[in-house]
């Protein structure tokens, strides 16, 4: 007995003995394997942006498919009446501006080569110093038929172009050779024209293809016989309409050049200037107190003609006031207890747009076209930009960014009544859009402050203009505006004149409650 127990014993400490060496090795070996907590931070980290790269390229492949995506042959042909709509007025009524152009040139040259023409020559002077049958015969530019389409309005504009510039070439040969009493024929065959031309139709949808070939086909609707098949082709055509608009509008201000145009402005700072905003809107109410000053200002308009706002004359804002108690929102209701100045801080934005450091409002953007936020633009501004992760009025905090050109609209809200594009840069274009409700009819203060210059719409309305660069100020503009019943639409094109802060504000304020 006392040997079996003692075999019995000395088993079960060698069993003991094993299974405590076997833990320890495997104890040893987790500890071993188990990662250090750098890195299995360094796993998590590469997990996470395993996956956020998944996400991000479903997300582009999405995309992809939905820009790809097929449009019925009936709803294209009506997204194309659309969106020409408003591109055919606009060419309209740059045609009227630049027939009136043509019409003044061939006075003036007609005048001066009749001078030419009755002067006495010297003795000595060529048989053919008076001779002006070149300059008579410069062909005049053809009015473009009734019910043109957008090719056929780009077309005569520059024809007209065309002729006015070779017309002042005409003027300038004759000024000189009456001042200095030379050869009209010899002084008119040693000037040369100006390169700079609108591009033709077909260089324009080059450049929005980027040199790719666009199917034409003889069913559609589009300038050209353009196929519109899917959502990739109506955003390339919706492109070629703002290049087309924008190529009128730099022609315009190259041939205004010609005639000595100035525009000037009211004074934009301080809440003096072009009056009439307008706007509005709130879910609530504020509570601010004080009224607005805008004052009056004129705008030279292009060709000379010039615009009066008027403006709403009351005190200057309180500004800290404001601030203090102003609420966001963007329904107004006149039953609401409180009756304070409110702030639209909720936009849809898009930009930015090359400016070329002009603040050109005749050059046009898709936005003042047509609001379709599923639309893609690929004309934008290329290079680098900040974008802002703090609506600070006077600094650009934010990270730096590249752009390659591509716009899409952004919703974006701001913590406080100002307002930031979706990326900040110089000699740029903004627009913000958004929707006012009322739910009836209202006239109401609108203040508006914009860094740097800025042009609103209300409803489809063109309200006000600030031309110049300015301070931000929230009271830079206040004018009455009335809104309708019901849904009312708020268009803000906002421009960036230099590298510095950009943004804009937009407040209402029942006009009769201004002195609460």
């Amino acid at each position: 007995m006392t040997k079996t127990t003692t075999g019995s014993s000395r088993l079960t400490v060698f069993l003991s003995w094993l299974i405590a060496l076997i833990c320890f090795a495997g104890g040893a070996l987790y500890i071993w394997m188990m990662p250090s907590p750098d890195q299995e931070a360094m796993n998590l980290h590469m997990k996470q942006q395993k996956n956020q790269n998944s996400r991000k390229n479903l997300t582009e492949k999405m995309k992809q498919e939905q820009a790809q995506r097929a449009l019925p042959a009936n709803y294209a042909r009506q997204l194309v009446e659309q969106s020409e709509l408003l591109v055919k007025k606009n060419l309209g009524e740059q045609i009227k501006k630049f027939r009136t152009m043509v019409e003044t040139m061939r006075r003036r040259k007609d005048d001066l080569l009749t001078k030419v023409e009755k002067r006495k020559l010297p003795w000595g002077a060529p048989d053919d110093a008076n001779d002006t049958s070149k300059a008579r015969a410069i062909p005049q530019a053809d009015n473009p038929p009734v019910n043109a389409s957008v090719e056929e309005l780009y077309s005569a504009l520059r024809d007209y172009e065309a002729e006015i510039q070779q017309n002042h070439l005409a003027v300038n040969a004759a000024k000189q050779s009456l001042s200095k009493g030379q050869s009209f024929p010899e002084v008119y065959s040693s000037l040369k024209a100006g390169v700079s031309r609108m591009p033709g139709f077909d260089e324009l949808i080059k450049m929005q293809l980027r040199g790719n070939e666009w199917m034409t086909s003889a069913s559609s609707n589009a300038s050209g016989g353009l196929q519109i098949e899917s959502t990739a082709d109506l955003n390339n055509y919706r492109g070629l309409l703002g290049q087309a608009t924008r190529q009128a509008g730099l022609a315009q201000s190259r041939l205004e050049g010609l005639f000595g145009a100035v525009r000037q402005a009211g004074n934009p700072g301080m809440g003096q200037g072009n009056g009439k905003p307008g706007s509005g809107g709130l879910g609530g109410s504020g509570n601010g107190t004080g009224s607005g000053m805008g004052g009056s200002g004129e705008v030279s308009a292009p060709g000379g003609g010039t615009g009066t706002f008027s403006a709403y004359s009351g005190s200057k804002l309180s500004k800290e006031m404001v601030r203090a108690q102003a609420l966001p929102g963007r329904r107004f209701s006149k039953d609401a207890k409180r009756k304070g100045w409110l702030y639209i801080n909720t936009w849809y934005m898009i930009g930015p747009w090359e400016s070329f450091g002009r603040e050109d409002f005749s050059i046009v953007h898709p936005p003042e076209i047509s609001i379709d936020f599923d639309a893609v633009y690929t004309d934008g501004q290329v290079g680098t930009g900040i974008a802002e992760t703090d609506s600070d009025p006077l600094k650009v905090i934010g990270d730096e960014v590249r752009l390659d050109g591509t716009l899409r609209w952004k919703f974006m809200q701001s913590e406080s009544m100002h307002n930031v594009p979706p990326v900040t840069t110089g000699h740029s274009t903004y627009y913000a859009y958004t929707e006012l409700y009322f739910d009836e009819a209202t006239t109401m203060l609108v203040a508006i402050g914009t860094d740097d210059s800025g042009r609103v719409w209300i409803n489809g309305k063109d309200v006000w203009r600030d031309y110049g660069t300015s301070w931000y100020n929230i009271d830079e503009h206040i004018a009455p505006f009335q809104f309708r019943q019901g849904w009312n639409k708020v268009l803000v094109r906002l421009e960036n004149g230099g590298g510095g802060a950009c943004g804009f504000s937009f407040l209402i304020i029942p006009q009769d409650k201004t002195e609460n």
